[in-house]
């Protein structure tokens, strides 16, 4: 580092996405960061992992739909806004959902429903919200929503978005999934959500942040802030292998072997088990292969047309087309460098290797594109470009028995001085960006400039971090 210090402490963090960036940008902004040197390993060749962006034809595209949510502690939002001046902004939602055969409004609006919802769902939710259960299962995801939300919104939209999300059958999923993807417990509490839009439209659910350039400046304004305090950040540097050199660990990369007194992981839970050496025990390594994530393709075209729809997004649970959400970035900024194009997303869940996975490019184009029509929204054309992004480790599958599996790995990984998971990927976690960027926070709070770990500190943040819950 800089200034001919005396490095006492070094840090190696992998994946360079908001969790490692925020991390790593953490470390070396506190007062008494002199003597550390960290180091971040991003596999790709960009920063921001699920949260990059990219250009095509000059429109830019996020990996799926990706916002801010409005709830992101403040003064994590106060050192955004200071990275970002003036490029980060509030922004209203303005979506839809596909109910019925019909398009409602997303966030849900009282007057639109009202209006647009066929009968035969507007009377099953006034009967799910008169006829409550006293009791009901809770052993899966199926049972607790049912129980909670009643049958016409589960049958209409969170079983058929749950198959095509996790790829499996809503009983079989586990009742930890329908908490932390669903944040509303009762139709009635639906009912306050909507009512409360007549007088306070800018309540938290009806807007997000959204940086101008695309959701991956926030990454990259991470990235330059950690570099310009005297951070390395070695890009297209996978990690090959990992083995505890006590006190400290040995990182194996394509550039040789690297030698850290802690390390922090970011990347997928699984990942970091195969890079293990010694190889794990063989009851660890059966746990890592019993956790499923569900992946993702995803399908972006620019269309010569100043817009496709007027609307952000559209969530698509219709069980007749394999897409979930379209996403129109350019609906997303506040303001958008070309007025005569503008750039769609579609997002097909499958699985690694399965035939959604293995289609040509053109084929998914094509594919995605008869969707987007049967559906009844407009053509995709005229198109000016394509690409094409397959997306491995998207979705966490929190089937029966995850939790077992997931313990095992955890308590495995847990015993090794020095070695630290979080993020998303790091903990298996259904999570929004600024739970990512709170974990960061935290985990760099815990970190003394000496190297020492505030143990008790850490399991206290993780006890928050259990409790988050996706905002849609």
């Amino acid at each position: 580092m800089s200034g001919g210090l005396v490095v006492s402490v070094r840090v190696a963090i992998l994946g360079g996405g908001p969790a490692g960036l925020g991390l790593a940008r953490q470390i070396l902004a506190r007062d008494d960061a002199g003597e550390m040197e960290v180091e971040v390993f991003e596999a790709n060749a960009e920063v921001g992992g699920l949260a990059a962006s990219f250009a095509l034809e000059g429109v830019v595209f996020d990996h799926g739909s990706h916002r801010l949510h409005p709830s992101i502690d403040p003064e994590i939002l106060k050192v955004l806004n200071e990275l970002l001046p003036g490029v980060l902004h509030r922004r209203p939602r303005h979506g839809r959902i596909v109910l019925g055969g019909r398009f409602i409004r997303f966030p849900l609006r009282p007057v639109d429903a009202a209006l647009k919802l066929p009968w035969r769902i507007k009377c099953g939710l006034l009967r799910d919200m008169l006829v409550r259960p006293s009791r009901y299962d809770t052993d899966s995801f199926a049972a607790t929503l049912e129980g909670q939300l009643g049958v016409t919104l589960c049958r209409e939209f969170y079983f058929p978005m749950a198959r095509k999300l996790w790829g499996r059958e809503p009983i079989e999923i586990a009742a930890e999934q329908a908490r932390r993807r669903v944040s509303v417990r009762s139709p009635w509490q639906i009912i306050r959500r909507m009512t409360r839009q007549l007088w306070n439209r800018g309540r938290a659910g009806a807007s997000f942040y959204y940086p101008d350039g695309g959701f991956g400046r926030i990454a990259e304004a991470l990235a330059k802030d950690f570099e310009r305090r005297g951070g390395r950040l070695s890009v297209s540097s996978p990690v090959t292998g990992l083995q505890h050199r006590d006190p400290g660990w040995q990182i194996e990369t394509g550039e040789g072997r690297h030698e850290f007194d802690r390390v922090f992981s970011t990347i997928p839970i699984s990942r970091l088990v195969g890079l293990m050496e010694p190889v794990p025990p063989t009851e660890v390594a059966a746990a890592t292969s019993a956790l499923h994530s569900r992946a993702a393709v995803l399908v972006c075209v620019v269309l010569d047309s100043a817009r496709w729809t007027p609307f952000d997004a559209h969530y698509v649970p219709d069980s007749a087309v394999g897409l979930s959400r379209t996403s129109e970035p350019t609906h997303y900024a506040a303001a958008r460098s070309h007025s005569d194009r503008t750039g769609v997303c579609i997002e097909v869940p499958c699985d690694p290797g399965d035939a959604t996975w293995q289609m040509s490019d053109d084929e998914l184009v094509n594919q995605v594109g008869r969707e987007v029509t049967r559906i009844g929204l407009p053509p995709l054309k005229p198109i000016r470009a394509a690409e094409v992004r397959r997306v491995p480790w998207v979705y966490p599958v929190y089937d029966h028995g995850y939790d077992k599996h997931l313990a095992t790995v955890r308590s495995y990984l847990d015993q090794w001085p020095g070695l630290v998971t979080l993020g998303r990927q790091g903990l298996f976690a259904h999570d929004n960006t600024h739970h990512a960027l709170a974990m960061a926070f935290a985990a760099a709070d815990c970190l003394g400039s000496d190297g020492s770990w505030d143990a008790a500190g850490w399991a206290a943040a993780n006890d928050r971090f259990a409790d988050h819950v996706v905002e849609d």
